[in-house]
């Protein structure tokens, strides 16, 4: 079956015919290798680059295509996930266990989803209970390395015209270094309520509360410093099938996120407390004038607030002393119109125009034009996607007298604005059930800036460049063996200076291995290799080559009886003594095993 995505075109669509450069991670993906957050799945797909402090729920960075955190748009559900000051979700705090799929678009997306979508979007579709004959639930323990232990439990399933899937976790890690704990607890859930034959109300809503030790650069080693952190979130969907043709959908979500910083001791108090609030709405409307053209229109209105009360007492980094140094409020309306059309048997084109207003910035429009065309004779899928983006700078970066006390620079920022076009070839051999493709994408970026080490921690660097290639292959001769692979080549570079941008790596290669001996027995290596890419020194903020980098991990699955399932595996399977961000050293090598109970 062709597979379907849902977040290039906000419509359910087979991939070939969006255009776009779409990576799903299924289920089945999730379970066999094990993973447990969001970045661990991330660090999987091309032309994406994770980077964190080290410890588990500490800040994690995504790169995607070489954009940033803040330039990516999050989703659940397609509903944008609230913002912290940085402009990210703190992905790294994001469980997976009820997760179905993730669907990572990279390249144009602003004409649907707006700003913050300069390198594409990461939309986590969660799993249902409609349709289910009779309800499943299930219980986990896992333990392993540092001090691990994660439990939880879940439950889905339908019921008459109610559906619902919910689930619990906890998990307690001790760390490897000094201060390098992690505490969070995560609970969400979808509730479904078929209330016609045409009409449906969906409720999604979420929770977590994670408390993370910061132990800092290895020429810190803090013991003290904590971030105690809180999110919660609540959205119904209405969804109308008013005609065969005609389907109407109306989102609401509300969400906060908290977030207190105590007791550090380093030269950088950030002693302080945080608070962003979100109210989203969107009106959607998909008309299917015919079998071959599809016309997708919709409005959204989005309000968001963000504050930070700094509790640390006044000194030489701290001028302002105790009280509000960020406390802003911003709007933002939007109108969208897309078109999908097939064209020709085979040939699909997809336009769309977007129009957003900001309470805070000048208006913005984007738009995005898409084609590709399968050839009936050897079935090879050419696209080719051009598109515009718009991105204002988060709360945090607009506060230039934050960064002044620190050495910074007082920056007048802009919205930083793109434009991006990617073109390729994806060949499919049926007969060997093989797969390549090859996307050759370049983006170009005004009004963007850069956080470094020094001589600020805000830099504007004015114009920058983005271009590479990404390259992958996927092979599934038999039932028992799988295996994929991909490359991406990635030039990320500062037009003013001429020097690259950091912590964005030249060459990524990532591979996974598949292998069923049996029906109930999985195994799995897989590994990401990261080349050639520069950072910031951590004691001397000088510029640095990074060191490469590989990390592997090897996992197993048996099940037991249809009852019971007992996994394990082994991160950092080598042990590779590595730093994604310079001075801050990753967790050798870890093992870990449990056991899952349904019924």
């Amino acid at each position: 079956m062709p597979e379907r995505v849902i977040t290039a075109t906000k419509t359910e669509t087979e991939r070939w015919r969006t255009a776009s450069s779409v990576t799903v991670i299924d289920r089945e993906e999730i379970d066999d290798k094990q993973y447990r957050r969001l970045p661990e799945a991330l660090s999987q797909v091309p032309g994406l680059a994770i980077v964190d402090n080290g410890s588990p729920g500490t800040l994690a960075g995504v790169f995607l295509r070489g954009s940033t955190t803040q330039q990516t748009a999050f989703l659940i559900n397609g509903r944008p996930i609230p913002m912290n000051l940085a402009g990210s979700f703190n992905p790294e705090t994001m469980g997976l266990d009820n997760v179905e799929r993730i669907e990572v678009l990279r390249g144009p997306s602003a004409s649907l989803y707006g700003g913050k979508t300069i390198g594409g979007v990461i939309n986590i579709i969660t799993r249902s209970g409609k349709g289910l004959a009779k309800p499943e639930n299930s219980i986990f323990f896992e333990t392993g390395s540092y001090g691990t232990f994660r439990e939880g439990l879940a439950s889905r399933g339908s019921i008459g015209i109610l559906d619902w899937s919910v689930d619990g976790m906890r998990t307690d890690i001790q760390g490897q270094r000094i201060n390098s704990q992690l505490q969070q607890t995560n609970t969400s859930g979808t509730l479904g309520l078929q209330l016609g034959d045409s009409l449906r109300l969906d409720l999604d809503w979420r929770y977590y509360q994670a408390e993370v030790g910061n132990p800092g650069s290895v020429f810190a080693n803090d013991p003290d410093d904590n971030t105690l952190s809180e999110f919660w979130s609540f959205s119904p969907r209405l969804t109308w099938e008013t005609t065969e043709r005609w389907t109407q959908t109306l989102t609401y979500q509300m969400g906060n996120f908290r977030q207190v910083a105590t007791g550090n001791t380093g030269p950088f108090p950030v002693d302080n407390r945080i608070t962003s609030r979100n109210h989203f709405f969107e009106y959607q409307s998909v008309v299917r004038v015919t079998d071959k053209w599809t016309i997708t229109a919709g409005a959204w209105l989005q309000d968001q607030s963000f504050n930070r009360y700094n509790d640390a007492a006044p000194g030489f980094f701290n001028p302002g002393g105790q009280s509000y140094d960020i406390d802003q409020h911003e709007t933002n309306w939007a109108v969208f119109l897309q078109s999908q059309a097939e064209i020709l048997p085979g040939w699909n084109v997809i336009t769309g125009l977007r129009h957003d207003s900001y309470s805070d910035f000048a208006d913005a429009t984007t738009w995005r034009a898409g084609t590709s065309w399968r050839l009936p004779w050897t079935q090879t899928i050419l696209h080719a996607n051009y598109g515009t983006a718009f991105a204002p700078p988060t709360p945090q970066d607009r506060e230039g007298a934050i960064w002044a006390p620190f050495g910074g620079q007082l920056i007048d920022l802009k919205p930083e604005r793109s434009r991006g076009f990617e073109v390729g070839i994806e060949q499919p051999i049926a007969s060997a059930n093989l797969n390549f493709a090859l996307t050759w994408f370049h983006s170009d970026l005004r009004n963007t800036f850069e956080f470094v080490g020094a001589p600020a921690f805000l830099q504007p660097v004015g114009q920058a460049r983005r271009e590479g290639m990404e390259f992958s292959a996927a092979w599934q001769p038999c039932k028992e063996f799988g295996f994929n692979a991909s490359y991406t080549y990635l030039e990320s570079d500062n037009l003013t200076t001429g020097r690259r941008l950091v912590r964005q790596p030249r060459h990524m290669i990532t591979t996974s291995m598949t292998l069923r001996p049996q029906d109930r027995l999985t195994f799995t290596l897989s590994g990401s290799y990261v080349i050639d890419r520069e950072d910031f020194d951590a004691a001397t903020f000088a510029r640095i080559n990074a060191e490469d980098h590989l990390l592997a991990r090897l996992s197993a699955n048996w099940q037991v009886s249809r009852h019971l399932d007992v996994f394990a595996r082994v991160e950092n399977l080598f042990g590779d003594d590595y730093q994604a961000v310079a001075g801050f050293p990753t967790f050798d090598t870890g093992a870990y095993a449990g056991f899952r109970l349904r019924f």
